[in-house]
């Protein structure tokens, strides 16, 4: 299952980045076909079959929020939240677990969406390519650090597997990984940079867990089976999706991206 999942990253990665580094529009392309897996599978794991029409409103106003978002990011948020009052207002008492759950599936795909986007236009290529250096050596940083060390878990209940040495091995590996690529692009590492990084690998972490809650409470191991080795598409993005928005946050507050942190 390990050489799996690394054969399938050396697959999937060089995509992602590729993706990031065109821009408009191959980036938006490829975070709305992201965003379109998330809601099927969300829908699907709740729903357990199906994708009624509902989710088919979800998964076109996600669409239309991305594109938005290069020019107008209030306003993909707005239609975001007017398709949000619209499902709620539709919500049938009789079925409300199943038809609740597109609410919170679009929420769930279509806002960290529109942030990754709204991080490419503000903070550049450069921010997105850290944001996902942050993320993804969080993820290999726990995975090695958990299964050498070991110790006690991080949350048993939700993910067995998951150990406190996992969780501040992923922390530190985003921090080097963080303070590494700045280094390689020309770019100082203030110690603000260093706890944004820190920060977006505990919100990764965060949305692991989140996620695999979900998963637990609905009684799914993997949330699809589009990626040999990773599951599906939540698996693989579950703390991206957590760190995007915080990233957005950032880059809109210190009105730019790494380079000007």
């Amino acid at each position: 299952m390990f050489w799996t999942r690394v054969a399938t990253s050396v697959v999937i990665a060089p995509v992602a980045l590729g993706a990031v580094y065109y821009g408009f529009p191959v980036f938006q392309l490829f975070v709305a076909l992201m965003a379109a897996a998330v809601i099927w599978e969300f829908v699907h794991i709740v729903g357990k079959a199906g994708f009624p029409p509902r989710a088919v409103l979800a998964l076109w106003t996600t669409f239309v929020a991305i594109g938005l978002a290069t020019t107008n990011m209030p306003l993909a948020l707005a239609v975001l939240f007017a398709a949000w009052l619209v499902l709620l207002a539709t919500d049938e008492r009789g079925n409300r677990a199943r038809l609740s759950s597109t609410q919170t599936g679009l929420l769930y795909a279509g806002i960290p969406a529109v942030c990754l986007i709204a991080v490419r236009e503000i903070g550049g290529a450069e921010t997105v390519f850290w944001v996902l250096a942050v993320v993804w050596a969080t993820d290999i940083g726990a995975y090695f650090a958990g299964r050498s060390i070991g110790g006690p878990k991080l949350a048993p209940a939700i993910s067995p597997n998951k150990t406190w040495s996992g969780a501040l091995g992923g922390a530190l590996a985003a921090v080097i990984t963080a303070v590494a690529l700045a280094t390689a692009l020309g770019i100082p590492s203030s110690l603000q940079s260093v706890l944004f990084a820190l920060s977006l690998s505990v919100v990764s972490q965060i949305g692991d867990l989140a996620e695999s809650r979900f998963k637990r409470v609905h009684g799914v191991k993997d949330s699809g089976t589009w990626m040999p080795g990773h599951g599906g598409v939540m698996d693989r993005v579950d703390g991206l999706w957590a760190a995007t928005p915080l990233a957005a946050i950032i880059c809109a507050a210190f009105g730019g991206g790494m380079t000007s942190w």
